[in-house]
């Protein structure tokens, strides 16, 4: 398994950063749909490795 290399990581970064630049731009309802977006990113993430649906009770 590798991690992200440096390239990967600053896109990462970049990305986020302009997530949170966004959500100074919008209202509710336009945080609403990020937040959805979101929402159906890390589902993505976990059906593509269900190994990191870790459940913090166990």
């Amino acid at each position: 398994m590798s991690s992200l290399d440096r390239q990967q990581s600053n896109r990462l970064l970049q990305h986020i950063t302009g997530v949170e630049q966004l959500l100074t731009e919008v209202d509710e309802e336009g945080a609403e749909e990020v937040l959805d977006e979101l929402y159906m990113l890390i589902t993505k993430l976990f059906e593509q490795f269900p190994h990191l649906d870790k459940d913090e009770d166990q």
